[in-house]
C-alpha cells in the first residue's frame, strides 16, 4: 500500500513497443482509503506505461480521492461522466482491473462487442482464501458471470507465480501473463529525519520501531502479530508497533486483543497516511512486518525493500524472491511461526539488520522497478493488439 502523492515517472526504454498506442484502464475508481495497494499499483504501471510512450487512459464508474498530483505525467484520469463504453471503441487494449464489480462485467462486454482485446487484472481476488469470503454469493456470481468474463479475455494478469494458477482454474485456456507490480524507487531516496514523527509521539524515542503498514483487514494477520509481538516483548523491550493505514474493520478487535494481551502501550496507531506524513513513517521504522493470509502482491512490501527496512512477511504474500535474497524472512501464517520470525530479526545485530535492509533494496533495483514491469506489459499488449511471437510474461 503506497499513499505517497507524487507518483514518480520511469524513464522510457529505447526499445519499448510503444509509441501511439491507445490503451484504457477500467477500475471502480481510485481511492486510496477504500482500495490499498491496487491504487499505487495502477498508479504506478500507467505512469510507466505513459513514460514509454502509450496513450493511457484510466476510466472508472465511480469517483476517485485523489489529489491532482497524484494522477501521472501523461494520464488521463476520467471519473464517472466518463462513458465506459465509448472509451473501450476507442481503444487498441482495454486492461481491466479487480473483480466483483460492475466495471469488469461492463468493460468485457464492450470490449467483445467492439472487437477489442481485453485483459483482466485479478489482483489477488482469485486468491482461495479470498475466494472462501463470502462464499455462497462469490459461487453463483463467478459461475453466471464473472468465469465468463475471464473466459472471454485475450489474456489475464496475474502478479505472482500462485496467481497464474488461480487463474488458470478459472479459465485453462486462456494466456496468463506474469507481471509482477513494481516499485518508483526515488520517491524512497530521500525520506525525512527519522526523528520527524518522535515529537508528536514521544512514546517512539529510542524504541525500535516495527512498521505495519497496509489497510488494517482480517486477512492482513494482525490476530496473528498481537499475540506474537507480546511473546517477544517479553524478552526485547525496546520493539514497539507503529500502525499506519484505514482501518478496514480489524482495528478495534486488534486493539482488545492487544489491550487482553498487557501490550497497548507498546503501539501506536496514525491512520491513513499519505504525502509527507507517509514518508516520515517510512522514515521512522526499524523493521516491517505484514503476516497477511492473503495477498495478491503487496505494494507495502516493495516499499519497504525500497526503504532498505528488513521485513517480515508470511508465504501468503507470495514473494519467495525475498528469502531467496536473504532480504527479509517469509514464515507461515501463524502465530508461532510469526513470533519466531520477529525473534529472529530481534537476535540479528543492527549491521546484520542493515545488511538484509541493504540486500532488500538491490532486490527492487534489479528486479522490481516500474519501468522493467511496464516494458513486459508493453510487450504483451502489442501482441494482442498485433500478433507476433509470443511475449515472455506470457506463461
Amino acid at each position: 500500500m503506497n499513499d505517497l502523492e507524487t507518483v514518480s515517472q520511469a524513464t522510457a526504454t529505447p526499445s519499448s513497443p510503444r509509441s501511439s498506442a491507445r490503451w484504457v484502464h477500467l477500475c471502480n475508481g481510485l481511492d486510496p482509503r477504500r482500495d490499498g495497494g491496487m491504487v499505487p499499483s495502477i498508479l504506478g504501471m500507467t505512469g510507466a506505461l505513459a513514460a514509454g510512450g502509450g496513450h493511457v487512459r484510466i476510466v472508472t464508474p465511480t469517483p476517485s480521492d485523489l489529489a491532482a498530483d497524484r494522477v501521472p505525467a501523461g494520464v488521463t484520469l476520467d471519473g464517472p461522466e466518463a462513458s465506459l463504453e465509448a472509451a473501450v471503441r476507442d481503444a487498441d487494449v482495454i486492461h481491466l482491473h479487480g473483480l466483483w464489480q460492475s466495471h469488469t462485467r461492463r468493460g468485457a462486454r464492450a470490449a467483445t462487442r467492439a472487437k477489442r482485446p481485453y485483459l483482466i487484472a485479478a489482483h489477488g481476488m482469485a486468491e482461495p482464501w479470498a475466494l472462501r469470503q463470502k462464499r455462497v454469493k462469490k459461487s453463483l456470481y463467478m459461475a453466471f458471470v464473472e468465469g465468463k468474463n475471464l473466459r472471454g479475455a485475450s489474456c489475464l494478469h496475474a502478479l505472482t507465480r500462485p496467481e497464474v494458477g488461480h487463474l488458470r482454474n478459472i479459465a485453462p485456456r486462456v494466456p496468463v501473463a506474469l507481471v509482477p507490480n513494481g516499485v518508483n524507487l526515488a520517491p524512497f531516496d530521500s525520506l525525512p529525519d527519522r526523528s520527524a514523527l518522535n515529537s508528536e509521539h514521544r512514546e517512539l524515542r529510542g524504541k525500535f520501531v516495527l512498521l505495519f503498514y497496509s489497510r488494517l483487514h482480517k486477512k492482513k494477520g494482525l490476530d496473528l502479530l498481537a499475540p506474537a509481538l507480546a511473546q517477544v516483548a517479553r524478552d526485547y523491550p525496546e520493539v514497539h508497533l507503529l500502525l499506519a493505514g484505514n482501518d478496514d474493520g480489524a482495528l478495534g478487535p486488534f486493539l482488545e486483543m492487544a489491550e487482553d494481551l498487557g501490550i497497548s502501550a507498546r503501539i501506536t496507531y496514525v491512520g491513513h497516511v499519505a504525502g509527507l506524513r507517509a514518508r516520515q513513517v517510512w522514515a521512522r521504522a526499524d523493521a516491517f512486518v505484514l503476516p497477511s493470509y492473503s495477498e495478491g502482491f503487496s505494494m507495502a512490501v516493495l516499499e519497504a525493500l525500497a526503504c532498505r527496512l528488513p521485513t517480515i512477511i508470511t508465504d501468503a504474500c507470495h514473494f519467495p524472491e525475498l528469502d531467496a535474497a536473504d532480504a527479509g524472512l517469509v514464515v507461515s501464517p501463524t502465530v508461532a511461526a510469526v513470533r519466531d520470525g520477529l525473534r529472529g530479526l530481534m537476535e540479528r545485530s543492527p549491521e546484520q539488520r542493515r545488511a538484509m535492509g541493504m540486500r532488500g533494496r538491490s532486490l527492487v533495483e534489479e528486479r522490481f522497478t516500474w519501468e522493467r514491469q511496464a516494458h513486459r506489459l508493453a510487450e504483451v499488449y502489442a501482441w494482442l493488439a498485433g500478433g507476433g511471437p509470443r511475449p515472455e510474461a506470457v506463461v
